[in-house]
């Protein structure tokens, strides 16, 4: 029958095709055992309306991302948003951080072979395509005056009378957050050696090895470059000013 399999003189009931290795050589089994025919149910899932509906959930986020980059891509009031890096860094990072997640949860079973180096590359790529937009900020004219927001610059210096508010608001709180250029450029390379380099040597540890050592570096290298993109994420929103806090005294944005 198809459906038993017999090792060493015993006889095991089960479907060898999904059976783990160590329960077809009649080692003792535990959860391990239910994991893998769990995987091989789903590898065998990916064909017909599950792999179309996989395929369309991918795009659409994809999508998703392309269209959150862009509403800050168009703001023209945000020098730091305002560039040409911002969609490809988005949509690196998300799709780096998806391959790593992917090699993290293939890697038990034992087929994260091409996963692992689409991870190591879709890693590299974000990384330089964020070192890109670094330099363009680096290379850009400096910032935004209140002579050049009022228009007035060509009169002379312009001084501002009174603030718009009295008060703290919205505007302050949140497109006014200052970070120390030192503390940026801390972690700049905090970001950069958890985001980048972490993952690029654990992952050829998980490609190279076996059993729970590659499972172990594997889900290393995910967290730890989810870790460091979410740094970037941070930096991201906390480096930028809006060209509104020039008229709270701010000298550039």
């Amino acid at each position: 029958s198809a459906d038993v399999a017999t090792t060493s003189g015993y006889l095991v009931a089960g479907t060898p095709g999904y059976m783990a290795p160590e329960q077809l050589q009649g080692k003792l089994v535990g959860p391990a055992a239910d994991l893998y025919a769990l995987g091989v149910v789903l590898f065998e899932s990916t064909a017909g309306p599950w792999a179309l509906c996989g395929v369309l959930a991918a795009v659409l986020a994809l999508v998703t991302v392309y269209c959150t980059s862009m509403i800050y891509a168009s703001l023209a009031t945000v020098r730091h948003w305002r560039n040409r890096w911002v969609p490809p860094v988005f949509m690196g990072f998300a799709l780096s951080t998806g391959a790593l997640w992917l090699t993290a949860l293939a890697t038990p079973f034992a087929a994260a072979g091409w996963a692992g180096i689409a991870a190591m590359a879709l890693v590299a790529l974000a990384w330089g395509l964020k070192g890109l937009y670094w330099r363009d900020l680096r290379r850009a004219a400096a910032g935004r005056t209140i002579e050049s927001a009022t228009g007035l610059g060509h009169l002379g210096p312009v001084r501002l009378l009174d603030p718009p508010h009295t008060q703290d608001n919205y505007l302050l709180r949140e497109m006014a957050y200052a970070v120390a250029r030192k503390h940026a450029a801390k972690l700049r390379r905090i970001a950069v050696l958890t985001g980048l380099v972490a993952p690029l040597a654990l992952l050829p540890v998980a490609a190279a090895t076996s059993g729970s050592l590659a499972v172990a570096a594997a889900l290393l290298a995910a967290l730890v470059g989810s870790v460091g993109v979410a740094i970037e994420r941070w930096l991201f929103f906390a480096e930028a000013r809006h060209t509104v806090t020039l008229y709270y005294g701010a000298k550039t944005a």
